[in-house]
């Protein structure tokens, strides 16, 4: 029997024309006529989408495509130092293989927010909406707090201790301590550290050189005024959301994006940095909103 509800995986050849090719991983769930794809942040897998695909899931509307950036998860993780523009080539290739070329909405997050202006900048036909989230146009000084966590992160070898860091510097704390939807669950911290734990369970470990490299990328990528104004006046829809909770990338970043952009702006009052996960049915009516709008029609937050 065929299922109706796509969802195949596996991996995409890239970079051939760059240099020595690599395979990306991907996974693609849905059969609907829109066409979702979903890039994840600094030095974390793909799968760190699933409560965003779980709910898209339910809207036959759409196909959501996430994957593993180069150097993190399944994909290959290629020698020398990363850049967001070359890590937005990867992901045109990935979509030419999928044969996603035209009417493509996308949503980034954190480091894949970088790498999605990168992506529309280079290919702006293709894009038909762009969802940016706890990210930044670059050119700003890191905290001291992604400084630290980016150093302890690499040398921690305690797992639980691991978990215990990434979970209090993503996601805010009286958050963690309230009760989930999830009834397996006691509090938001447990569920979150219960999927932390399998994801590293069954997740190739990063290796350092590709840490390295993706956190480098993200430190000095950047989009000055005059390429955010390219995107602007392009007439792609575009969103930006923020936390203001943060502590992972300073809010001001996504300030500065919208007012550069002339697009609406969502702050999370209370909320981290890990949006997708922490206001999961928000930031996904957001999308869907947004993707309604079209390149043509008016987007107004429903309240």
């Amino acid at each position: 029997m065929t299922s109706t509800l796509l969802d195949d995986k596996g991996h995409v050849e890239v970079g051939g024309s760059r240099g020595k090719p690599f395979k990306l991983f991907y996974q693609r769930t849905g059969n609907g006529p829109r066409k979702l794809l979903l890039i994840m942040g600094l030095n974390s897998p793909g799968a760190g989408w699933a409560p965003v695909v779980e709910q898209f899931v339910k809207n036959p509307e759409f196909t959501t495509v996430f994957f593993d950036n180069r150097g993190v998860g399944y994909s290959d993780a290629p020698k020398g130092l990363y850049s967001t523009s070359q890590m937005a080539q990867d992901t045109l290739e990935l979509l030419d293989a999928l044969g996603w070329t035209s009417d493509v909405h996308v949503a980034g997050v954190s480091m894949g927010g970088m790498i999605s202006l990168e992506l529309v900048l280079a290919d702006p036909k293709r894009f038909s909406s762009l969802v940016l989230t706890s990210t930044n146009a670059g050119r700003s000084p890191p905290m001291l707090v992604t400084v630290s966590f980016l150093a302890r992160v690499i040398l921690m070898k305690d797992p639980d201790l691991r978990i215990k860091l990434i979970t209090e510097t993503l996601y805010p704390a009286k958050w963690l301590e309230q009760a989930p939807k999830d009834l397996a669950y006691t509090t938001n911290r447990d569920m979150v550290a219960a999927s932390l734990k399998q994801r590293f369970a069954t997740i190739p470990v990063q290796p350092l050189h590709a840490n390295i490299a993706q956190s480098w990328a993200a430190l000095f990528h950047h989009v000055d005024s005059a390429r955010l104004t390219l995107i602007k006046n392009s007439g792609l829809p575009v969103l930006v959301v923020t936390g203001t909770e943060d502590k992972f990338v300073r809010p001001s970043g996504s300030y500065h994006l919208a007012k550069e952009l002339g697009c609406p702006l969502v702050v999370f009052e209370g909320s981290g940095h890990a949006l997708p996960g922490e206001q999961t049915e928000t930031y996904c009516r957001f999308i869907e909103e947004l993707v309604n709008k079209g390149r043509d029609g008016v987007f107004e937050l429903a309240k």
